[in-house]
């Protein structure tokens, strides 16, 4: 017998965390190996770095609001274990916001989120040293100043300084993890089943695994099933009743399923909650029996064409 779903009324800001896993590996310093897993909640968090470990490249960016966008606050409609169904909220205001406004919660506009220097930001625990200047918008990146790849070592203390301006000065800490690896890159979801989903354990503690499976993307349905602060065990099993009511909602054309390693490190400012997260992600495509994905008409049997949602019909 399937799990029954979980409602929940309103928004869930809480985001569950796992007990670290065992593994074998590099030992850090007591400090990074006890460093929580601990994610901005989505109706707080106005800010991101990110130190990513991209396939060939490694690269470091990020940018910090002055609030929360509310679109970007999505409900939580369902749970079951770390996992969860987020759907996009319809946020009315009439009359309609300006251009430089935005729908509130309380169905009256307000002022768009704006990105706010930080000041110079440092990171620290690189294979190179790492300074940057916010950009005109605000916006932080190593751009030109190339780093070497991977740009740390698994089990490095990673540091994020930012020294104040707009904002008032943080540090944010993160772990080194290696890329992560055996992720699948092809996966069927079918209805009444649970999916089962591998990859190859990771060597850090305070690593956990994230998985986001997105079915609509091309449909424009706001929704998508995220399952989070899953222990780098190597193996999750996403339970049939979610997959069940991620499929009620629809499926567009080229679903697909993000895995990534990451750690996560957030502290609250005067404006809200930042985060650094140290990542390497992987995306792979899944299949839906039934649904076939096309980019035009040529994609699809005769008889039918490439509908909007780039699904045959």
């Amino acid at each position: 017998m399937r799990a029954a779903l979980t409602p929940i009324l309103g928004l869930v800001a809480a985001t569950a965390c796992g007990s670290p896993s065992s593994s074998s590996g590099p030992t850090p310093d007591a400090g990074v190996a006890a460093l929580a897993y601990t994610p901005c909640a989505a109706d707080a968090r106005v800010g991101s770095f990110t130190v990513r470990l991209a396939e060939g490249f490694s690269a470091v960016e990020g940018r910090v609001f002055d609030g929360v966008v509310p679109a970007n606050v999505r409900a939580v409609t369902a749970t079951e274990g770390s996992c969860r169904i987020l759907e996009g909220r319809n946020l009315f205001c009439d009359p309609a916001c300006g251009a430089s406004e935005t729908c509130g919660e309380d169905g009256t506009c307000i002022a768009y989120p704006r990105a706010q220097s930080v000041g110079a930001v440092t990171v620290g625990g690189l294979k190179a040293e790492l300074t940057m200047e916010p950009s005109s918008v605000a916006y932080y990146s190593n751009g030109a100043t190339s780093l070497p790849h991977p740009a740390f070592d698994e089990g490095a203390a990673i540091t994020l300084s930012a020294a104040g301006d707009a904002v008032e000065a943080f540090t944010l800490e993160g772990v080194g993890i290696t890329a992560l690896a055996g992720a699948p890159t092809e996966l069927e979801l079918t209805g009444g089943q649970d999916l089962h989903v591998t990859w190859t354990p990771g060597g850090v503690d305070a690593a956990r695994v994230r998985l986001v499976l997105d079915l609509a993307h091309h449909g424009g349905i706001a929704a998508s099933m995220e399952c989070d602060a899953l222990p780098d065990d190597g193996a999750f099993d996403v339970p049939a009743a979610l997959v069940d009511a991620l499929l009620d909602i629809g499926v567009a054309g080229f679903p697909t399923i993000t895995m990534s390693r990451r750690t996560v490190d957030s502290t609250t400012l005067s404006v809200g909650c930042v985060e650094l997260g140290v990542v390497s992600e992987v995306v792979g495509n899944l299949t839906v029996p039934g649904v076939v994905s096309c980019a035009s008409d040529d994609d699809c049997s005769a008889g039918e064409t490439c509908r909007d949602d780039l699904t045959c019909g």
